[in-house]
């Protein structure tokens, strides 16, 4: 959780770096620095790469060092959202809200992510998909789960190898389909 809270201030105080000298345009304040960031011309100030972000494989995806989030969003409800932490490249990092995540280890494998079932939780309030995935059946920990496909450049279809594991937890929001049939890469940041 100390890791997502460091990113996110590191992400406000870039957004607030963008804020410096708004009027002028994009191209006459922004370089290209040899490492591939982008810096603010006139005062140096590192500020984000805004440019589409794609994949061509799992493994690109997985090893991606941006803060990427991959989610559904449908009219104004957003699924759960999947964060590849390439520090910690064995565990994906599921986001229900700024204040509940939920982690599943997962391997590459025939260019797929298989991930495992766990009941890892860091969760501030007691939602109710907290209350649902507490009340699994332990027997399902270590089972392949999900499988996670890239069908474009930006796109994860989702396979559900315990159907009704999922449909207990999407049926616990009344709001929101919380693991949904594909996940799409947000070019925007998104918690």
């Amino acid at each position: 959780m100390k890791l997502h809270c460091l990113i996110i201030l590191n992400f406000i105080a870039l957004t607030a770096c963008n804020q410096v000298d708004s009027t002028s345009t994009t191209s006459q304040r922004n370089v290209q620095t040899a490492k591939g960031k982008i810096e603010n011309k006139k005062t140096g100030i590192p500020q984000l790469d805004t440019s589409r972000i794609t994949f061509t494989s799992i493994n690109q995806v997985v090893q991606s060092k941006k803060f990427n989030a991959w989610v559904e969003l449908k009219d104004s409800t957003a699924s759960l959202a999947l964060h590849f932490d390439s520090s910690n490249q064995d565990t994906l990092s599921m986001s229900y809200s700024p204040e509940c995540w939920l982690f599943y280890p997962f391997k590459v494998e025939d260019n797929q992510i298989i991930l495992y079932w766990d009941n890892l939780i860091d969760s501030k309030y007691d939602f109710d998909i907290v209350k649902a995935i507490n009340k699994t059946d332990k027997r399902f920990i270590g089972k392949p789960f999900m499988t996670l496909e890239l069908i474009n450049d930006t796109t994860l279809k989702a396979t559900y190898l315990i159907p009704d594991l999922i449909k207990k937890i999407n049926n616990s929001s009344k709001e929101r389909i919380l693991f949904p049939e594909k996940f799409t890469l947000s070019q925007e940041f998104y918690l």
